[in-house]
């Protein structure tokens, strides 16, 4: 068992979960974090939040989150495996638990290297069914199924009928139905039912409480009374059958009773009184209401908490709205990857935690114009890079820090210090489609929170940061497209057009304000001679070294370009009288250094031009680059009278070879 357990002491226990539908998931979660702190340990909760799962690009985008988990830094895992909706996830998890020897507690699901906490509700439901025989005289009940071939439908179905067995009651073909779990295919049903019969049945049994809901709405514009006329029932307890008119008699399965029994079984298991493996039931309980009579009809009371409690939902999704369509107008005019960064702390404000960190992976944008595009195909789709790149961290809701990089099997900067602050923590996925973006983590004391409005904003920040990718990726591949435009493509100088678009403003400055300009024309010597004797690899060699040489004197002063083969201009504005002679100084110097070291067999070496002076009407940027052409040929002349000739290097008999042309 693990015992890297931060600074505290207290032990560290991994909860994963899925979906958005908190009706059940929370009450789960809040009893069982509740009767974790009693025993003093940390929860860390690892949520997707997909309501089903496909394995489609995005669904495997949520359920990366799992990989997140640091099985050195954890006690124990807690699978919900009724909102896992993956079970390759699960298979995934428990095998790495199992080779960390970490105990793993399994609710509603089944392993035989976990603890697997069963939520049951079939006894309940038997008793659904015995009640409204027994307690209200039901002699015709119906059974409206989820569909054939679904496991837990076909389970119901067998109750009702061992029931109805039981009482002596027959049960023909017409008393079983099936509305596939939705209220609208139990509306249809019920209508069905009254179109062959013209009459309804004492009770309609049903397989859930949507379906229940369903029938009723029908039954009410049908003209039946509930219960008076008619007894329906459901399962599930959904909060809707709770503030439906009338309310819905139901059963709940006990997830609050779940999530205490799993941290009570934790804390069995670490003090030894229990094996790390077994099996428990938690039964589920039936909630008698109006819709079987045990209930008085209450309407008033219901329908104003109900409105009171739909007003408060309303109110809360219109600030959200209000906020969100604000965060993305400011977000959207990002002009940079960094602009978007240090906007988006706009949405975190509406996490309404404690402390968050959004951490987004390594490599998720490039860092430079040298490092290639991402493509979707070559996108981190499985786990998360060793490095988190860009943190964002909050501190309730308003103060807002970029955090240095950190090391992503840590799960958060400074992990001993966090949970020393707080109890709990949850994670949720940041992803475009399966393009891993990162995770946020937040702090949770409670999971009274509307969980589909943190879907939304979760979903908007993703997008947010895909959209603020591509654009910072297309910039990036337009100056891409931009320098290929005006930069020679082998010696990264300017070209004639890069040239010619950005030497005007120089030599308009230097005409408006009395200051000489200055072209220097190069031209590498002998660069025939090195391509026919040694090859044009080598003569590739030389072009660049001449422009090296000229990017290092230079050091980004004067626009530098390859004009043609062997042709260069230097060009800018001459701060001094000498400047230009000692640039041309500086650039021979760097070749004769260059030749005295490169083990060539040959020298590279260059002819020079200069022509400098305050531009004057009339003059252009060419009558410059004339003039220093002219001088820069005379040198050349006057050197060799081939221009095709390359010097050799001595002998090492101290003697210098003549050359080849």
């Amino acid at each position: 068992m693990s015992e890297n357990v931060g600074k505290s002491g207290r032990k560290i226990i991994a909860l994963v979960s899925g979906g958005i539908d908190d009706s059940y998931l929370s009450p789960l979660v809040q009893s069982f974090i509740e009767k974790c702190a009693e025993f003093d340990y940390h929860v860390m909760w690892f949520r997707s939040l997909a309501n089903e799962l496909h394995d489609t690009p995005y669904d495997r985008g949520e359920v990366n989150i799992y990989r997140l988990i640091n099985f050195d830094r954890i006690d124990a895992l807690v699978i919900t495996a009724m909102f896992m909706k993956s079970q390759a996830s699960m298979n995934e998890l428990i095998e790495k638990a199992k080779k960390k020897n970490i105990p793993i507690i399994i609710l509603d699901g089944e392993n035989d290297a976990a603890y697997n906490i069963s939520l049951e509700y079939q006894n309940a439901f038997e008793k659904i069914v015995r009640h409204v025989i027994e307690k209200h005289g039901a002699k015709k009940l119906k059974f409206l199924g989820g569909g054939k071939g679904n496991e837990e439908s076909e389970e119901r179905e067998a109750v009702f009928r061992k029931v109805m067995a039981e009482f002596g009651l027959p049960v023909t073909e017409d008393d079983v139905d099936y509305a596939y779990f939705w209220w609208a295919s139990a509306s249809e049903a019920v209508q069905k039912h009254f179109d062959k019969f013209g009459s309804m049945p004492d009770a309609f049994i049903c397989a859930n409480d949507s379906m229940a809901i369903g029938v009723a709405f029908k039954l009410a514009e049908l003209g039946f009374e509930i219960p008076k006329d008619v007894i329906v029932t459901g399962i599930d307890g959904i909060a809707e059958a709770n503030t439906f008119f009338p309310s819905i008699t139901t059963i709940m399965c006990n997830y609050s009773g779940a999530g205490e029994t799993a941290a009570l079984r934790l804390n069995d298991i670490f003090e030894g009184r229990i094996p790390p493996v077994g099996n428990e039931i938690v039964d589920g309980s039936v909630l008698f209401r109006e819709s079987c009579g045990c209930e008085p009809i209450n309407r008033s009371a219901t329908d104003n908490m109900l409105k009171h409690e739909l007003y408060n939902q309303i109110d809360l999704w219109n600030g959200f709205s209000d906020s969100l369509i604000t965060s993305s107008e400011q977000v959207t005019g990002s002009f940079s990857f960094d602009e978007t960064l240090d906007k988006i702390k706009l949405f975190l404000k509406d996490l309404w935690t404690k402390e968050c960190w959004l951490c987004i992976c390594d490599g998720f944008i490039s860092k430079s114009d040298d490092e290639t595009v991402d493509s979707y195909e070559n996108c981190r789709s499985e786990g998360y890079p060793p490095v988190m790149r860009y943190v964002i961290h909050g501190l309730n809701d308003s103060d807002f820090e970029l955090m240095p990089p950190f090391n992503s099997e840590e799960m958060l900067p400074h992990f001993d210090e966090v949970f020393s602050r707080h109890g709990n923590v949850m994670f949720l996925p940041l992803h475009f489609q399966e393009r891993c973006i990162g995770y946020i983590g937040m702090e949770f004391s409670l999971t009274g929170r509307n969980f589909h409005i943190l879907y939304s904003l979760v979903t908007n920040i993703c997008n947010v940061l895909e959209n603020a990718r591509i654009q910072h990726e297309m910039r990036m591949v337009m100056n891409r497209l931009e320098d290929m435009y005006i930069k020679d493509s082998m010696t990264r100088l300017y070209n004639r057009r890069g040239f010619y678009r950005f030497t005007p403003e120089i030599f308009n400055r230097c005409a408006s304000e009395n200051k000489e300009f200055m072209v220097i024309s190069i031209d590498l010597d002998g660069l025939k001679g090195i391509n026919d004797t040694y090859g044009h690899q080598e003569g590739d060699n030389a072009i660049n070294t001449v422009a090296r040489a000229l990017e290092e004197v230079s050091e980004g002063k004067e626009i530098v370009a390859r004009f043609g083969g062997d042709e260069y201009i230097a060009a800018g504005m001459c701060p001094a009288p000498d400047y230009a002679d000692k640039f041309i100084k500086k650039f021979e110097e760097y070749l004769k250094s260059y030749n005295q070291r490169s083990d060539k067999p040959y020298l590279v070496e260059a002819s020079c031009g200069v022509m400098k002076g305050v531009p004057a009407g009339g003059e252009t940027i060419d009558h410059f680059i004339k003039q220093s052409d002219e001088l820069m040929y005379i040198q050349k002349s006057s050197r060799r009278k081939y221009r095709g000739y390359c010097r050799l290097k001595d002998r090492d008999d101290g003697s210098q070879s003549g050359g080849t042309n």
